[in-house]
C-alpha cells in the first residue's frame, strides 16, 4: 500500500486521486442500509429477511400479553363487587370457554397465561437476536474477507489509491459497521415499529381517543429527541472514524520513521499529534456513551408522567372495573412500549453512527463493483498452502520462462508523461536480462509489469504462454521477485524466508539452502535459535544488509524458474554483494534472471541489457554493445572502471 511501496519519480501519489475514503458524504441511512444489503451475497440477503421477518413477527407475542393483563384488571375488579366485568371481557371469555370459572380461578388462568407468553416472547427475541448476531457476525467475516480478496488482486497503481490506514480501516471496522451495526440496528428498528403498529392500532380499536392523546405525547417527546440527537450523533460518529483512520496513519507512521525521529528529536512531536488524536477520539466516545443514555432517562420521566396523568383522568371519569381495565391495559402497553422505544432510539443512533462509520467500506466496495466485482457470485477459488508445497516440491515441469513483452505502453494516472513506450522484448528460458538506464526511465515500472503487478494500458506480457497474472496463479513459486526494499514479517526467520506458509509445510532443507545462497546462512548458524530466531517487527534486529539477504532467501526458497531483481543487491556491501552476484552467475541457465540495477558491476554479465530512457528502450544488447550506442552508459561505465 502507499505508506510501504516505494514509488518511482515519474509516478504521481495517486493516495488522494480524488478517491480519498476520509472525504465522503453520508448518503443517509435508508441508502446505507441498501448499500450494506448489497455487500451480502444473494442467498445471504434472503436469510437476512427471513430473519427479520421472524425477529418482528414475535410482536404479536407481545399484543396477546398486553391484552391477557388489561383482562386480568377487568376480571379482578369485577371480582370485588365494585361493578360488572365489561361486555367485551365477558364476550371473550364466552368464546374462549372460561365464563364457567370463578373470578379467582379466571384471574389466576388469565394471569399465568398473560405471563407466560410475555416471557415466551422475551425467551424467543433473545433467541432470535443471539442468531441474527451471530448470522451478521459470520457475514462481517464473509464480506471483509471477499473485499480484502478483491482489493489486493487489484494492480499496485489501484491499490495505492488507499493508504494503508484506510484500507485497514474499510476492510475491518467499516465493514462491522455495515454489517453487524447498521443491519443489526435496521432488524430492531423494523420489529420495534412493528411492535408501535400493532398496539396502536389495538388500542385505537379499543379507545380511540386515549390511543391518539398518547400516541400525541410520546410522538413528540420522540420527535424532540431524534431532532435534538441525530444531528449531534453523526457529528460525532464523523469525528471517530475520522480518528480511527488517524490514530493507525500516525502510529504507522512513528514506527517506520522511529530513528529518524529519534536521532531528529521529533518524538514528542508524534506524541503532541497522537495525543490530539486519541484525544478527539476518547471525547467522541464518551459522548456518544452519554447519547446513547439521554433516551432513557427522558423515556422513563415521560412514561411516569404519562400514567399519572391517565389514571387521575380516568378513574374521574370512569366507573372504577371500566377505568381499571383501561389504566392496567395501558399500563402493560407502555411496560412494554417505553423499553421498545428505549430500543428504537438507541438503534437509531447506532444506525447513524454506522452509516458513516461505514462509508469508507461502501467506498471500497462500490470501487470493486466497478472493477469487476460481483457480492452475488462465489468469490474465486484461493489458493491454498498445501497446493503452493505441492509446486514447489515437484519444481514446475509444466513451466516455460519465457517472458515476452509486446508494444506495451503505459502512464500513470494524472502524469504528463508516459512511464513505458512500446517496450517489447523477449527473454528466452535460461536467460539473463538486465534493465538500466537513469532514475525514472521506466524499469521498475517494467519489471512490475512483467510481475503483472501493474497492467499496462496497451500492449501484452506473457510468461509461458499466459498472462503474468495466471502464470503466477498456475504455477505458485515459479517466479519470484526481490524489490529493493525488503519487507519482513514479524516472526522468525523461518516464517519470513518461507513467507506464508504454516509451519509443518516448511521444508527446512530448503530454508537452509536459500539461506546459503543468499550468504545468511553462516550469521544463523553462530545463533542457539538457528531458524528459529526472532527478527522482530519489521525486522529491526537484522542489518540493513541481514534483512535484504533475507529477502534474497525468500525468493529463492521457492527454487523459482523466473527470478526479478528490483535493485536487490544496493543494500549490501561490495563482498557481500559480489557473492550474491556469483549465487545468479550460478543460476544462469538454470534460472531466467530479470534484473533492475544502477549499480552496473552486478549485471556486466547479463546476456541482454536493455537502457530505458524516457520510458523508451533506446538500447539493446550486450553490455559493451550499449556502450557502444548510449554515450552516457558508457561514461558511467568509465567513471566505474568497467
Amino acid at each position: 500500500m502507499s505508506e510501504s511501496c516505494d514509488r518511482l519519480p515519474n509516478e504521481p501519489d495517486n493516495s488522494h486521486n480524488g478517491l480519498s475514503v476520509t472525504d465522503f458524504t453520508s448518503p443517509g441511512v435508508k441508502a446505507s442500509v441498501r448499500q450494506a444489503v448489497e455487500l451480502l451475497p444473494q442467498e445471504k440477503r434472503k436469510l437476512l429477511f427471513l430473519a427479520a421477518g421472524i425477529q418482528i413477527s414475535l410482536g404479536l407475542l407481545d399484543l396477546i400479553g398486553i391484552a391477557l393483563v388489561g383482562l386480568v384488571a377487568a376480571v379482578a375488579v369485577s371480582g370485588i363487587g365494585l361493578d360488572s366485568a365489561p361486555a367485551w371481557v365477558q364476550n371473550l371469555l364466552s368464546k374462549i370457554g372460561l365464563d364457567d370459572l370463578t373470578v379467582s380461578q379466571l384471574t389466576v388462568v388469565i394471569a399465568v397465561s398473560a405471563v407466560t407468553i410475555l416471557i415466551l416472547k422475551t425467551i424467543l427475541s433473545a433467541v432470535m437476536t443471539r442468531r441474527v448476531i451471530h448470522f451478521l457476525a459470520n457475514r462481517q467475516r464473509d464480506v471483509s474477507v471477499r473485499l480484502a480478496q478483491e482489493f489486493l488482486n487489484r494492480p499496485l497503481v489501484e491499490v495505492q489509491r488507499w493508504t494503508t490506514s484506510e484500507a485497514i480501516y474499510a476492510l475491518g471496522s467499516g465493514v462491522g459497521a455495515a454489517t453487524v451495526s447498521l443491519l443489526g440496528s435496521s432488524i430492531t428498528i423494523a420489529s420495534e415499529i412493528f411492535l408501535f403498529s400493532i398496539i396502536g392500532i389495538t388500542l385505537l380499536v379499543y379507545d380511540p381517543v386515549l390511543t391518539l392523546v398518547a400516541i400525541g405525547f410520546f410522538g413528540i417527546v420522540v420527535a424532540g429527541l431524534g431532532r435534538t440527537l441525530n444531528k449531534w450523533t453523526e457529528r460525532n460518529a464523523r469525528i471517530i472514524t475520522e480518528s480511527s483512520i488517524n490514530t493507525l496513519t500516525a502510529v504507522s507512521e512513528a514506527l517506520s520513521t522511529y530513528r529518524e525521529a529519534t536521532v531528529l528529536n521529533r518524538r514528542d512531536l508524534y506524541i503532541g499529534r497522537y495525543e490530539g488524536i486519541v484525544g478527539n477520539y476518547a471525547t467522541a466516545s464518551a459522548t456518544s456513551a452519554f447519547i446513547m443514555e439521554i433516551p432513557k432517562y427522558v423515556l422513563e420521566a415521560a412514561l411516569y408522567f404519562g400514567v399519572l396523568l391517565l389514571g387521575v383522568v380516568q378513574f374521574l371519569t370512569k366507573d372504577w372495573a371500566a377505568a381499571a381495565a383501561t389504566t392496567a391495559l395501558f399500563l402493560a402497553a407502555g411496560s412494554r412500549v417505553i423499553p421498545a422505544l428505549l430500543r428504537l432510539q438507541g438503534a437509531t443512533i447506532t444506525i447513524r453512527n454506522a452509516a458513516v462509520q461505514a462509508q469508507p467500506t461502501f467506498f471500497l466496495a462500490d470501487y470493486l463493483r466497478g472493477k469487476g466485482m460481483n457480492s452475488s457470485k462465489p468469490a474465486s477459488e484461493r489458493m491454498t498452502a498445501q497446493r503452493i508445497h505441492e509446486h514447489i516440491a515437484n519444481g514446475y515441469p509444466d513451466f516455460d520462462a519465457t517472458v515476452v513483452v509486446t508494444d506495451v505502453s503505459m502512464t500513470y494516472s494524472d502524469a504528463s508523461e508516459p512511464a513505458l513506450v512500446d517496450a517489447h522484448l523477449l527473454v528466452n528460458p535460461g536467460e539473463s536480462v538486465a534493465l538500466v538506464g537513469s532514475t525514472g526511465a521506466g524499469k521498475s515500472t517494467l519489471a512490475d509489469v512483467i510481475l503483472g503487478v501493474m497492467e499496462p494500458q496497451s500492449g501484452t506480457v506473457t510468461i509461458s504462454g499466459v498472462s503474468p497474472r495466471e502464470a503466477i496463479n498456475r504455477w505458485p513459486g515459479a517466479i519470484a521477485y526481490v524489490p529493493q526494499a525488503v519487507a519482513l514479517v514479524e516472526g522468525t526467520v523461518r516464517e519470513n524466508v518461507a513467507l506464508g506458509l504454516p509451519r509443518d509445510l516448511i521444508d527446512d532443507e530448503l530454508v537452509w539452502d536459500a539461506l546459503n545462497r543468499a550468504h545468511l546462512a553462516d550469521f544463523l548458524s553462530d545463533s542457539r535459535e538457528g531458524l528459529d530466531t526472532k527478527i522482530g517487527e519489521r525486522g529491526f534486529r537484522l542489518s540493513g544488509g541481514q534483512r535484504q539477504r533475507l529477502g534474497i532467501a525468500r525468493a529463492l526458497y521457492t527454487r523459482p524458474k523466473l527470478l526479478v531483481l528490483d535493485e536487490a543487491t544496493s543494500a549490501l556491501d561490495a563482498e557481500t554483494e559480489q557473492s550474491i552476484v556469483q549465487t545468479l552467475d550460478e543460476l544462469e541457465g538454470q534460472v531466467t534472471t530479470i534484473t533492475v540495477a544502477h549499480r552496473l558491476a552486478t549485471v556486466r554479465r547479463a546476456d541482454q541489457m536493455l537502457y530505458l530512457e524516457g520510458g523508451r528502450i533506446t538500447a539493446r544488447g550486450t553490455f559493451d554493445e550499449v556502450r557502444a550506442q548510449v554515450a552516457d552508459f558508457d561514461r558511467q561505465a568509465a567513471l566505474l572502471g568497467l
